[in-house]
């Protein structure tokens, strides 16, 4: 699904977005991302600096949840999708480029790549989690 502009600029202006994910039995677990950026229409790249749980249940389950929201306006959103972990290969290194040009003394442990399938509105009021 393609990320609508104003969802796409709220993205990349906060600083961290919430990760959700879930093991095979559906035991959530949710983390603070701060690495994150766009590269298609529907494709966001994650940076794992420190994942543990989170690439453990990639490895079982490819259902994730981002979530994330301005404090000063309300605008929130929540995108669901499908999520690959990558260690190498040509995902891995433009996710490891996209930090390196930023922090240069970054190591990388992997790249989530996270194909957007679903976008809610989840700013509170009368269209609260209306789908996009």
């Amino acid at each position: 699904m393609e990320i609508p502009e104003k969802a796409k600029k709220l993205f990349i202006k906060l600083p961290v977005i919430a990760f959700a994910t879930s093991d095979k039995q559906g035991v959530p677990n949710i983390v603070p991302i701060h690495w994150k950026t766009i590269i298609e229409q529907d494709r966001i790249l994650l940076i794992d600096n420190y994942m543990k749980m989170s690439k453990s249940n990639l490895m079982e389950n490819s259902k994730v949840c981002l979530s994330f929201w301005d404090p000063g306006t309300d605008d929130a959103y929540k995108f669901k999708g499908e999520a690959v972990y990558y260690d190498s290969g040509a995902v891995f290194e433009k996710g490891r480029q996209f930090i390196l040009d930023q922090k240069p003394e970054a190591d990388p442990k992997g790249v989530v790549e996270v194909r957007v399938k679903d976008i809610y509105a989840i700013k509170p009021g009368s269209r609260a989690g209306e789908k996009l």
